[in-house]
């Protein structure tokens, strides 16, 4: 773990490799989202044209040269001093029930920094008990790529306490290069409603080709011991171009690891956290597609993988019922339920909606 530095009531670690500048490999954070949020999700981590080289959010600019401190100032980046100016002048990019992220530039580069607040009661008894969320966020990014996992480096993260009261958390992260694997999948149908017959075949190969390289990533990262704290699409990114070898999975507030491999009470949650969201040009044979890679991941049998299915479909039904509003989810069905496109159902059940997204 990266010693920590301390500046008044803070404590800040940054990693030994990020004290000279920020990499481009992403952002960390995490929540449990509503469906809703993918695209917002998904703008807030992408990496942006590069210029200039101050650190600069909107109005606002802070000279890189300024140091908070000798021995806390991560080089010459100034972070503290960056994040209470985010927090005072700018706003999110994304603000969930539990932090704001901010998104601004450093040296030519975009970086996101997450600033966690507690929402209630129970969770402040807790963060007197464990590491805030941004302390956690460092040691999981630290341990996934520790295991050979693609994830985004963190630049810094701090926390301050009096006494063991959490009074504040956030932690600062690379803008990620690549493109959320949502995204693909829609852009790869598009593109094949119009295509000539042997392009369109193509096309399809490569949307069957990620669905199975997605599935066979979370299976390692099932069999590494880990399960992920929010594995929606918006969380899923093809780190580098179109390669299906190269998924970064991000948001790690919540990522736990134990023993390996994960037993499966504990990483079937993921695995519905993928399939609760309907994603354009997604049906249910790639659903399926999806699961039959997982499964062959984990060495089940057919017998095996076909006993687990009926949990996971009934529970995404009752998670789309429960945070989507479709009351009438079960009666609904499954095939119709996850369909995208004009005939999606949306909220409240009933007639399909046209889609929102």
């Amino acid at each position: 773990m990266t010693p920590a530095m301390r500046v008044g009531t803070w404590h800040i670690w940054i990693p030994a490799d990020d004290r000279e500048a920020p990499s481009s490999k992403g952002e960390i954070s995490a929540t449990e989202p509503e469906a809703r949020e993918f695209t917002s999700r998904a703008d807030a981590h992408r990496e942006t044209e590069p210029s200039g080289g101050e650190i600069r959010s909107g109005r606002d600019s802070l000279s890189p040269a300024t140091p908070i401190a000798s021995a806390a100032s991560g080089g010459e980046i100034n972070w503290l001093a960056l994040a209470d100016r985010l927090a005072a002048t700018e706003t999110p990019c994304h603000r969930s029930k539990h932090a704001a992220t901010y998104r601004t530039s450093i040296g030519g580069r975009e970086v996101y920094l997450k600033r966690y607040h507690s929402y209630r009661w129970r969770t402040e008894l807790e963060d007197m008990l464990r590491p805030s969320k941004a302390r956690h966020v460092l040691r999981m990014s630290a341990a996934l790529a520790a295991a050979g996992f693609h994830v985004p480096r963190v630049l810094a993260a701090a926390e301050e306490r009096r006494g063991p009261l959490l009074r504040g958390a956030w932690v600062a992260t690379a803008a990620l290069a690549g493109t959320p694997l949502g995204e693909r999948l829609a852009e790869l149908a598009r593109r094949r409603a119009t295509a000539p017959a042997a392009e369109a075949h193509a096309l399809l190969t490569d949307k069957r080709r990620l669905l199975a390289a997605l599935g066979a990533a979370v299976a390692r990262l099932h069999a590494g011991g880990f399960v992920a704290g929010d594995l929606v699409p918006a969380n899923v990114w093809l780190a580098c171009g179109d390669d299906a070898d190269d998924l970064a999975f991000l948001d790690h507030d919540r990522t736990r690891v134990a023993h390996a491999p994960a037993p499966w009470r504990r990483a079937r949650r993921n695995l519905v956290q993928l399939n609760r969201i309907v994603l354009a040009g997604v049906v249910t044979t790639d659903r399926a597609r999806v699961y039959r890679a997982y499964a062959a991941g984990r060495g089940w049998s057919r017998a095996e993988a076909r006993r687990r299915l009926p949990w996971l479909i009934a529970k995404t039904i009752e998670r789309r019922r429960r945070f989507d509003g479709i009351a009438d989810a079960a009666a609904i069905g499954f095939r119709t339920l996850m369909r995208a496109g004009p005939d999606a159902v949306t909220t409240g059940g009933g007639p399909p909606e046209r889609s929102r997204r």
